[in-house]
């Protein structure tokens, strides 16, 4: 039996940040960042990642907050590219401030002491890093709710 294995994508009008995790340990791991070249281009680098990774989800952070606005057109349209390129399950998340919560979260380390310089690239990895965790957080509080209690 092979892992469940998930890639979160934080899309984004330069960059597109990857990040990557599976149901036995709901822990997501920041991947990589690649440049968006058109969702063609990035698509094709994307089919790569998942054959890569034998992944089996895809999770497409959409910012519910901004629900009218044109970034949600472009995660919509990239997101059809994919499901023409991919045979497996692309679901949109809602990642309102995930990028916000990644400089917040790197703020924080260079507070700390945090000698390395903070990249616009590691932004967007830790951007989906934290979609991808919310999902599995999300999907942990879904299945808690269907266990019957002690009322049942």
């Amino acid at each position: 039996m092979s892992l469940k294995k998930v890639l979160a994508i934080d899309f984004g009008h330069k960059r597109i940040g990857l990040a990557i995790g599976d149901y036995e340990s709901n822990i997501a791991t920041p991947l990589k960042t690649i440049k968006n070249n058109g969702y063609e281009n990035s698509s094709v680098e994307i089919v790569g990642i998942v054959k890569e990774w034998d992944v089996n989800l895809i999770v497409l952070g959409k910012p519910e907050i901004y629900s009218d606005q044109n970034i949600n057109k472009q995660i919509d349209n990239f997101g059809k590219v994919l499901k023409k390129n991919l045979d497996i399950e692309i679901i949109f998340f809602n990642e309102d401030f995930s990028s916000n919560y990644a400089q917040a979260d790197l703020a924080l380390q260079m507070k700390a002491g945090r000698k390395k310089k903070v990249k616009r690239e590691e932004i967007d990895r830790i951007a989906a890093t934290i979609i991808l965790q919310s999902y599995f957080e999300n999907e942990i509080f879904k299945r808690a709710d269907k266990r019957p209690t002690s009322k049942d």
